[in-house]
């Protein structure tokens, strides 16, 4: 009974998480609706001969639905930061490993500085929620995967662009040919 019970929850649970996850989906897809009849209204006043200037506030209103936020999360060679920004480049939030408690060589620990960092993300900011966001990853390799499958549990992500800054040197030089000296006798 017992057994059955814990196994009818979790089954009961995660339909349930599929289910708002579906939601989300169809709540976004009626924003894309909404984008789309107004830039064809949009296109339907520039083929009547309406000044520019009212088509380009509409656009820009419609283009506002379209991405809300920039979350840019860098790695550095002694911190990690995560910094909020609204689609303008406005500033919203910023953090680094030290917000979070950790110093000196704690805040090179990247999944602690990470895992830390997305969570406080989580709690100061619940404007994030239900908006379409972009994702920047600066010089983040093997922790990727770790970020994204953290945010894409509460957050819906629309873009993702990863920016690899590890440095590369270049192909190899030509050795460099020594002079030949020779002995001068007397």
């Amino acid at each position: 009974m017992n057994l059955s019970h814990t196994l009818f929850t979790t089954i009961s649970n995660k339909l349930k998480l599929k289910v708002s996850l579906l939601n989300e989906e169809k709540l976004y897809a009626q924003n894309l609706r909404i984008q789309i009849d107004s830039l064809k209204k949009v296109k339907e006043t520039n083929s009547r001969g309406i000044s520019a200037q009212k088509d380009q506030m509409k656009l820009n209103s419609s283009q506002d639905l379209m991405l809300m936020y920039i979350i840019s999360i860098s790695f550095l060679k002694a911190n990690t930061t995560i910094h909020i920004s609204d689609a303008k480049g406005n500033l919203r939030l910023f953090y680094s490993a030290g917000s979070v408690g950790l110093s000196g060589k704690q805040k090179r620990q990247r999944r602690i500085a990470v895992a830390k960092l997305i969570s406080l993300l989580l709690k100061k900011a619940p404007f994030l929620t239900n908006k379409p966001v972009a994702l920047h990853l600066n010089s983040v390799n093997s922790y990727k995967n770790l970020i994204v499958s953290k945010l894409r549990k509460s957050l819906y992500i629309r873009v993702m662009k990863s920016f690899n800054q590890a440095p590369y040197n270049g192909c190899r030089k030509k050795k460099v040919r020594r002079k030949k000296y020779t002995k001068k006798f007397k």
